[in-house]
């Protein structure tokens, strides 16, 4: 079975151009917005080594998400990294308050990607070495 990467993103052109770049070695979960992303991390039993999480979306927004890991310890358990079109110094400053791995603006390359979620297995495994 193939590790699996979680997209949360409003956008389906995004999700779609995530998805196309990773499938090949990924299995490929999708959610809306941040609702859906919890729920879809609440009952996954699939190895999620990373989620790419959008920050302005509908029904529970990134920041919303993240709060949820923080409140729930899960940022060892799920390395996540924030993909957004905003890259305002006020939302890169609160969005690096949440300990997530990295953060990608919005449009990026099929490279940047898979090179995040490089970053993203990389900090997962080095957390189960504790």
């Amino acid at each position: 079975m193939k590790k699996a990467v979680l997209i949360a993103d409003d956008s389906m052109i995004i999700r779609n151009i995530i998805e196309n770049t990773l499938k090949d070695e990924y299995e490929v979960l999708k959610a809306e917005n941040g609702k859906e992303a919890i729920d879809i991390i609440t009952k996954n039993e699939n190895d999620i080594v990373g989620i790419l999480l959008d920050l302005k979306m509908p029904d529970y927004d990134g920041f919303v998400v993240l709060d949820y890991f923080k409140d729930n310890d899960l940022f060892k358990k799920y390395p996540v990294s924030i993909i957004s079109g905003d890259d305002t110094k006020d939302t890169i400053e609160k969005a690096f308050k949440y300990d997530i791995v990295d953060m990608l603006n919005k449009p990026f390359v099929a490279e940047n990607i898979k090179s995040i979620v490089n970053k993203m297995i990389s900090k997962k495994e080095d957390s189960t070495k504790w």
